[in-house]
């Protein structure tokens, strides 16, 4: 029984002795990484590691059997988070821990590039912590745009530099792109190709092609949209001649005042079919908008204000003008949803309002399904309807239909 006792004497010494070495070697610790925050300077500076402890205590019963005991006593773990200064972290709210490289956070999705696990696009409000190892450009709600080393946690966004240590509460931070990062890790292109072919009776080449190009920094983005569709046909002597050739570009640079509320200082349409009696007709305007919601799966914004708007026609009637010109109103619609991981939907809806002689109301939509091949490549299906609802009569007499409708099929890809 004396023996008994000795060996649980020994043992509560020897955790007692465990509970104070850890405690101890806790304060150090944090000390340190105290210290190490004051000396943080631009980007790709080392820094100190961080650690992050976790304790958990369980209590054995005491049971005695056959003049046999089994002893409590407390037990310790710990969890170390590996160095920082060459990697970035964040750990997702299933306390899983990513490493690799942070690209930007916008609209409530961060991107971020694991080395196994390629580039992944997350709901901002699955991650529970991060650190980046190097400056990044943030914008803060009611800041502004600034810049220092990032650490997020629950609910505090703390902002280091080399003249200041601030902390924010999370939900006023907007977005924020590494500094760190190449100007052509900010854009992102998707290119669509569609071509048809058609030999014997008919010699007939139907030609789309879709450019979507988007660069997006902390506080701005800017957004440039093509679509040509060209289509050619045997005229009966051999020739090939136009039965479809038209062409539009849509550029936009956005900036970001809240996590939803943005304006435009600029945007621009130009827009030109033959066969619509439009030589060429530019839009000019600015304007505000509101993301509705944007998370890793569905987007949803609205955009418009004011526009000036100049068309120019191929030919006009005798005693008509050559072009006109007219104020105007625009509204943009844009949704995006992820029905699953390989497949995408998207849809675009403009809206133009001008005077008669300038077409009057005009619009145009896109319907876009994506499914995905391998990798970046995915089959694209796009259906287009181009209305104008007040049309110019031509010189020769006729007068275009309003309405445009077209169904493509094609190969996208993405970078």
């Amino acid at each position: 029984m004396n023996t008994f006792i000795a060996k649980k004497i020994r043992k509560l010494s020897i955790s007692a002795f465990l509970f104070l070495f850890s405690s101890v070697f806790l304060a150090a610790e944090a000390a340190e990484t105290n210290s190490s925050a004051d000396n943080i300077k631009v980007a790709e500076e080392s820094q100190a590691t961080v650690e992050q402890t976790k304790s958990a205590e369980t209590d054995t019963d005491i049971s005695i059997s056959n003049s046999s005991a089994k002893s409590s006593e407390k037990e310790k773990s710990m969890v170390c988070i590996p160095s920082v200064d060459k990697y970035d972290w964040i750990q997702l709210n299933t306390d899983e821990w990513l490493k690799g490289e942070i690209k930007g956070m916008y609209k409530d999705s961060l991107e971020f590039d694991s080395k196994n696990l390629g580039l992944l696009t997350i709901d901002w409000t699955d991650v529970k912590f991060l650190r980046s190892h190097r400056v990044d450009n943030v914008n803060i709600d009611g800041v502004g745009a600034t810049s220092g080393v990032l650490e997020v946690t629950d609910n505090v966004l703390r902002l280091t530099n080399d003249y200041e240590d601030n902390t924010y509460d999370r939900s006023k931070l907007i977005s924020f792109t590494t500094g760190g990062n190449k100007e052509r890790d900010l854009w992102a292109i998707k290119l669509v190709l569609s071509l048809g072919i058609r030999q014997g009776n008919t010699d007939q080449i139907d030609y789309t092609s879709t450019l979507n190009v988007e660069r997006r920094g902390s506080t701005t983005r800017f957004l440039m949209d093509y679509i040509g569709n060209i289509s050619k046909t045997n005229s009966g002597d051999g020739s090939l001649v136009d039965t479809i050739n038209n062409h539009r570009v849509n550029a936009s640079i956005d900036y970001y005042k809240t996590r939803n509320f943005f304006y435009t200082p600029a945007f621009a349409e130009f827009y030109s079919d033959t066969f619509q009696n439009i030589d060429l007709r530019t839009t000019v305007g600015a304007g505000l908008g509101y993301t509705v919601f944007d998370d890793a799966r569905t987007e949803l914004s609205f955009a418009g204000g004011p526009a000036y708007v100049k068309t120019d026609f191929v030919s006009v009637a005798p005693g008509q003008n050559s072009s006109e010109t007219t104020p105007a109103a625009v509204l943009k619609t844009k949704y995006h949803l992820e029905v699953t991981k390989t497949l995408d939907f998207a849809a675009k809806y403009n809206i133009q309002v001008g005077n008669k002689a300038s077409g009057g109301y005009t619009h145009h939509i896109i319907l876009t399904v994506d499914s995905e091949i391998i990798g970046a490549l995915d089959f694209n299906t796009s259906f287009i309807w181009d209305r104008t609802s007040n049309p110019t009569e031509a010189a020769d007499g006729t007068t275009p239909i309003p309405n445009d409708f077209s169904l493509t099929f094609g190969i996208s890809y993405t970078y």
